[in-house]
């Protein structure tokens, strides 16, 4: 009687059509099933060649003949092909209605990360640009706070087509994660889920034709900042840090994050830098250096030292920024320093100049 050995021998003396290899070797054999002198083999195929699978069958049968198969099948199958691999930036587009994109995002919480991104914005717009404001902080949004729209939820509207129609606050254009949210909390969301509440949400806006637009990314290094640059393309990125180590240690992780995503990193700012006492006299309260060293290693600017002045997180509890609140204080005075450099450095001044031609 023949066996499933016998079959496997004498298939190593069939030649693949026009080579001198036989199929065994080639890794063409797929099973071998013998029973009662009956044999099935199963054979992977790939070729262009018409006339191959008629040969193969036919060489296959006639040997095992020989060998002492009373009847044989072969059966021929084509390869399993894996899914290409899909490029994670096939998908990246400029984003209608913005002609330049700022993420501004910081390593850790509570360095007043939101607190920079509408200051900026504000500042960028008294510049003579028309800004936008994209809250992303999807664990956290704070900027309906901010900007006085805690009732942003209940205002929020889209169009026909279920597109976000942006709000405005002191000019600017305003979305936020915040005004869709509701009860459902995001913190227990996985990161599929995010990442595809991030595309949607970032190209689901109707901007009005902006020329900046302002994001502001929840912190650390997750899944927002990802899904975001591999939605759109973003032009810059603004990093966030207070002045002591721990946070500057984990703001690096953020420039290197923008790295990783090939979002150029434009600069540092170091918030909360210093408070200013009686008669002048600074101090520094979160320590100092943590700014300029991050900066000076990752080899960009340092772009402002914030202070911390009394009465700033009132005004911002009660909607009202440091630009619109205090608009000549020592913090709105470095804010505006800080958006010519970001304008500078994006060209938005051509960018302004192309969009009122």
């Amino acid at each position: 009687m023949i066996t499933e050995a016998d079959v496997r021998a004498a298939l190593r003396e069939v030649s693949y059509p026009g080579l001198r290899r036989d199929i065994v070797s080639l890794g063409m054999v797929r099973s071998v099933a013998v029973r009662n002198d009956r044999v099935h083999v199963s054979l992977t195929v790939s070729t262009e060649r018409e006339e191959v699978p008629a040969l193969l069958r036919e060489a296959v049968r006639a040997r095992l003949e020989r060998a002492g198969a009373i009847r044989s099948e072969v059966q021929l199958l084509t390869p399993e092909r894996k899914p290409a691999e899909r490029d994670p930036w096939s998908g990246q587009a400029r984003l209608a209605g913005a002609r330049r994109i700022i993420a501004v995002g910081a390593g850790k919480g509570g360095v007043g990360k939101s607190t920079v991104a509408v200051n900026l914005a504000l500042a960028l717009q008294l510049t003579g640009l028309r800004v936008g404001v994209l809250d992303a902080d999807i664990y956290g949004p704070s900027v309906p706070v901010l900007l006085g729209l805690e009732d942003g939820a209940k205002r929020a509207r889209m169009n026909d087509h279920k597109q976000i129609l942006p709000l405005e606050a002191y000019g600017l254009s305003v979305v936020s994660f915040g005004f869709f949210l509701g009860e459902k909390s995001p913190a227990v969301w996985r990161g599929p889920m995010v990442g595809k509440a991030v595309t949607q949400f970032s190209r689901g806006v109707v901007w009005p034709d902006v020329d900046v637009l302002v994001v502001d990314l929840p912190p650390g290094t997750g899944d927002v900042p990802l899904s975001l640059a591999q939605s759109v393309v973003v032009d810059g990125a603004i990093v966030v840090t207070t002045p002591q180590r721990l946070a500057s240690l984990e703001a690096a992780k953020a420039v290197a994050m923008f790295t990783t995503l090939r979002v150029p990193v434009l600069g540092v700012v170091e918030n909360m830098s210093y408070a200013t006492g009686p008669h002048g006299h600074q101090w520094h309260p979160f320590g100092s250096g943590g700014g300029a060293t991050l900066a000076n290693d990752a080899g960009v600017p340092l772009l402002g030292q914030l202070p911390f002045e009394d009465g700033m997180v009132g005004d911002a509890d009660r909607g009202a920024p440091a630009m619109v609140a205090v608009p000549e204080s020592e913090v709105a005075i470095v804010m505006r320093s800080i958006a010519d450099q970001v304008r500078r450095a994006l060209q938005l001044d051509a960018v302004r100049t192309e969009g009122a031609a």
